[in-house]
């Protein structure tokens, strides 16, 4: 079962826990317009979803947004899937404040993860 969230409270606390500890090699991957996860969360374009595996997320999904998927153990329902549509200026906000946590705590890193967050926002027309 895929569930929608639009709850402010719950969809802030999933995105929080995606974006905790980004690093380099995921901005990577978004400079490229790909996804990066694991077997339990992962950000998904749209140019790379499976026309099988998303059939019910690319009629949802618009052109300037990523979908946030989670399923058990990032939310609690055992046999659930969550889908959380950010467009392109909310998900990259959440980047760049996470951006900015980790350049807070690894200062040495600033000009790398800049760079990187740069090439980003110029991968998403913003």
């Amino acid at each position: 079962m895929k569930n929608i969230i639009i709850d402010e409270e719950e969809k802030s606390s999933l995105i929080k826990m995606y974006f905790y500890g980004v690093t380099a090699t995921v901005l990577k991957q978004f400079i490229k317009k790909q996804g990066y996860g694991d077997d339990f969360m992962a950000i998904t374009f749209q140019e790379e979803m499976d026309p099988y595996e998303f059939k019910q997320e690319l009629s949802e999904i618009k052109d300037n947004q990523v979908l946030l998927w989670a399923q058990y153990p990032a939310i609690s329902e055992k046999d659930s899937e969550t889908n959380i549509y950010l467009d392109f200026d909310e998900f990259y906000g959440y980047l760049e404040e996470s951006v900015n946590e980790r350049i807070a705590e690894t200062p040495s890193d600033k000009a790398e993860y800049e760079q990187l967050l740069s090439e980003v926002k110029i991968a998403l027309d913003l």
